[in-house]
């Protein structure tokens, strides 16, 4: 054998007995230890950015070396049982959109999950590969059964069956925190009533409604005179059915189970364009009182109007509501003659002409927030000369 082959004979043996030592060594240290929920590498659709790491750990030697770390450091542990001879250690890990990288020591255990922000089931494809669903092969794993009550409820709470339907205890067992860290909370959720949405199949298995979940929502939210679906303007979200682009289904900090704040945080999340008009310093733009004061909703119907741009009443009945010295007006503003209103808009023909026509409602960068400038006549001329553009 030369010289050469037998340096890489040496090369490729020396490699193979690290990796084996080193692999030997992560498996020796992993032994005894094992991760519940998730998986190890799993995709995680979910509302709120955090979730849980459960690891049941068979020796004491162990749990007291048992650490987890995420790029930002240690993580320490949420809560530790011991039944049946094994300890159960709870990590409560915060999440970012993407993936999430954590290692369980001693073993070295790699840990990625790839968070996945939620607000509407329409599009989330939870049956591709990797998906991670609690639920998904039974109500709860055997070992977590071994601390997991079934029947301790939020005081003041009682198991009795309603109306509704049967109440579901053994769900707050593990979601306390939809019952106890919310505001606003969904009423068949602070009751118990799980079922009513979710539903046990044959395994053992909860189901989650996947879809338009318009379908379960007006199964209680009855529509009182004119349903939105025959409204001339329908706010887009409803028109698809997914009312849970906006509300979360079990609770949330703002009223109506609202992820944010409806006066314009939630509104501007979509419509980003006005995100602007919301900072404290908006230089250059002034901005429509009404828009940092009962914001979005003082004038649009989140869901659906017959009125144009969803709002509340014709453009200047609901502008003549706040500015009351114009209530009566019909033409005189701001010249001698000037209508106020009309069956068309000169820059605009498809459009009625209104108080819209002039001020922009939202905000802008001239003054009594006219769509364009005074000086000169460059306001006047956008309607008063043809060769304008």
């Amino acid at each position: 054998m030369s010289k050469g082959l037998k340096l890489k004979y040496l090369k490729i043996t020396l490699i193979f007995f690290l990796n084996a030592f080193i692999f030997g060594v992560e498996t020796a240290g992993a032994k005894g230890i094992m991760l519940l929920t998730p998986d190890y590498d799993s995709i995680l659709y979910a509302r709120m950015p955090t979730t849980h790491l459960v690891v049941e750990v068979q020796a004491k030697e162990t749990l007291e070396s048992l650490l987890l770390r995420s790029r930002a450091g240690e993580v320490e542990p949420f809560v530790t049982r011991m039944n049946n001879d094994a300890y159960y250690v709870h990590y409560r890990v915060s999440l970012v959109p993407g993936k999430n990288e954590f290692v369980l020591s001693p073993g070295g255990q790699h840990i990625v999950i790839d968070y996945k922000p939620l607000r509407t089931l329409f599009d989330a494809d939870l049956d591709a590969p990797d998906v991670y669903l609690y639920h998904r092969q039974g109500i709860m794993h055997k070992q977590c059964r071994s601390c997991h009550e079934f029947n301790v409820v939020p005081k003041g709470n009682y198991t009795k069956s309603s109306p509704y339907g049967s109440r579901s205890p053994i769900c707050y067992s593990c979601h306390k925190g939809i019952f106890e860290e919310v505001k606003w909370q969904h009423s068949p959720a602070a009751n118990l009533l799980c079922e009513m949405c979710h539903r046990e199949g044959k395994d053992g298995a909860i189901s989650v409604f996947i879809g338009k979940n318009a379908v379960l929502c007006y199964q209680c939210h009855l529509i009182k005179g004119k349903p939105w679906g025959d409204m001339a303007h329908i706010h887009a979200p409803v028109g698809y059915g997914v009312c849970s682009i906006c509300h979360n289904p079990h609770g949330d900090k703002y009223r109506f189970q609202l992820w944010a704040d409806a006066r314009g945080e939630l509104c501007v999340s979509c419509h980003e364009d006005m995100a602007v008009l919301l900072e404290k310093n908006t230089k250059g733009i002034k901005v429509h009182g009404i828009v940092k004061g009962g914001g979005c909703v003082t004038c649009h119907d989140p869901h659906a109007s017959d009125n144009a741009y969803m709002l509340y009443k014709p453009i200047n009945q609901l502008c003549t509501g706040c500015h009351n010295d114009f209530a009566e007006v019909t033409q005189g503003h701001p010249v001698v003659g000037h209508p106020v209103s009309g069956p068309s808009n000169p820059l605009y023909p498809g459009e009625e002409f209104s108080c819209a026509s002039c001020h922009d409602p939202h905000g802008s960068k001239f003054e009594h927030l006219l769509i364009g400038d005074l000086l000169s006549g460059h306001f006047c001329i956008k309607c008063h000369d043809k060769r304008a553009p």
